[in-house]
């Protein structure tokens, strides 16, 4: 058995990953701790798992316009990282106030 957790940010964030996580596991695979803002899966060791898990979370990334969520399994974490808008000169747009 393995669990998988998904850091948000903001509880609100939550939502559309459940959703996800829901289609691809059994209902009590799948919960939302609130104190932790933690999206969290309970899945059999299978490496099936863990890449189902990991696509999910860059889809709702994607979709959601989520800019990054710390994902674990295990003892190990990674940060994922939304995708990031590219200018056609190859650059990322500069923040709002700031010159580039």
């Amino acid at each position: 058995m393995v669990e998988i957790r998904v850091a948000l940010s903001e509880a609100a964030e939550a939502q559309g990953l459940l959703q996800r996580l829901g289609a691809l596991f059994e209902r009590t695979s799948v919960s939302f701790d609130k104190t932790r803002n933690e999206v969290r899966v309970r899945s059999e060791w299978e490496s099936r798992s863990v890449v189902e898990v990991i696509d999910a979370v860059q889809s709702w990334l994607a979709t959601d316009g989520v800019g990054s969520a710390e994902l674990s399994v295990g003892d190990r974490s990674y940060t994922m990282l939304g995708p990031t808008l590219v200018s056609p000169n190859g650059r990322a747009p500069a923040a709002a106030g700031h010159a580039a």
